[in-house]
């Protein structure tokens, strides 16, 4: 009998371990914290008014949604780029729609302040482990 209820107590935690959600790709993922947070922050840093806030909060959802577009695409890697990379641009050109000169002029410096991707690992594949 307490064999049989230790075998069905450890097929109900192995059950449980396999119902948990899986997280879907990049481009399934909503958008909402990051944009919130970059809006609260571009506010903070440039003096936004609610006007100038909620147009900068839709320009950057916009931004995602074709980031995430070129994410999941088929394109091969330098395809990719070029596509994230003329996207940054366009971003950059909606910006100063939006913003005055001096307050264009203090986000590209706060861009520029932005830590870039980590470098690679030598000779591509994983880095040495440290002991």
């Amino acid at each position: 009998m307490q064999k049989r209820l230790i075998i069905l107590l450890f097929a109900l935690i192995g059950f449980q371990a396999f119902a948990q959600p899986q997280a879907g790709p990049r481009g399934e993922r909503p958008p909402m914290p990051n944009a919130e947070r970059f809006t609260e922050r571009m506010t903070k840093e440039l003096n936004l008014n609610a006007t100038t806030s909620k147009k900068v909060n839709d320009a950057f959802l916009n931004n995602i949604k074709k980031m995430d577009a070129v994410f999941v695409s088929k394109l091969e890697e330098k395809d990719k780029r070029a596509a994230m990379d003329a996207n940054k641009k366009e971003f950059q050109k909606s910006m100063k729609s939006i913003l005055s000169p001096a307050q264009y002029v203090q986000f590209l410096k706060l861009e520029d302040e932005r830590p870039g991707p980590p470098p690679p690992p030598p000779s591509g594949g994983r880095p040495p482990r440290q002991r």
